[in-house]
């Protein structure tokens, strides 16, 4: 009888351990599929502002060669590549090279809100150089990531709600956030990211060395 009482315990303790098993992995389910829904949307939203960006990039390319051929100004570097998925552009202005890609966005990822949620959104690299010459491909997702973040000019990232604001960050402003709404936001993104590389330039290196002549 003893025996009895003590399978009905066990059996009783058993329900219960899988009682809370489920009720906890349900939980994780729930989060992970609305996770989920937004990395979805904020990827549709992100590749169609990219879309955006590159249909944007042809007319203000075409503005340049335009005003840089009434100054006499040659304008066959003034040029821009497209990659077949879409997902890049390489970009040329005379001597500068920029580059934008929509291409690391493979898991949610989100933005830090104070006193709010994370906002899970996508991504969209403004970077200085030529990416295919800066990424190589058999580097690591991490690799490629560090050389990303080692030559970004700016980011925009884009929610998954379309009434939601982009966020633009800018690298040598200290990522300090400019919120743009999503139909502005192509346009804007690109002639800051312009305005900033052209509107730059590099200082002759020196040798800082000393030499020692006998004299």
């Amino acid at each position: 009888m003893q025996n009895n009482f003590n399978s009905l315990d066990n059996l009783e303790s058993q329900v219960q351990k899988s009682s809370v098993v489920q009720q906890r992995a349900g939980l994780v389910a729930v989060y992970m599929y609305k996770q989920f829904i937004e990395f979805h949307q904020a990827t549709v939203n992100t590749n169609d502002m990219f879309s955006k960006i590159l249909e944007n990039l042809q007319v203000v390319l075409e503005y340049l060669k335009q005003s840089l051929n009434i100054r006499n100004v040659p304008t066959q570097n003034v040029t821009c590549t497209i990659d077949s998925t879409k997902t890049l552009a390489i970009v040329n202005i005379l001597w500068h090279e920029i580059s934008f890609t929509c291409r690391f966005n493979i898991s949610p990822k989100a933005l830090p809100r104070k006193n709010q949620n994370p906002m899970f959104c996508g991504r969209i690299f403004a970077i200085n150089g030529d990416f295919t010459k800066l990424i190589k491909e058999e580097a690591t997702l991490e690799e490629q990531m560090d050389i990303l973040l080692a030559n970004e000019i700016a980011s925009l990232y884009v929610p998954a709600e379309k009434n939601q604001s982009a966020v633009m960050t800018i690298h040598h402003k200290d990522n300090q956030e400019i919120f743009i709404s999503q139909l502005d936001a192509p346009r804007e993104f690109l002639l800051k990211v312009i305005e900033i590389v052209c509107a730059g330039g590099e200082f002759h290196k020196q040798n800082t060395k000393k030499n020692s002549f006998p004299f």
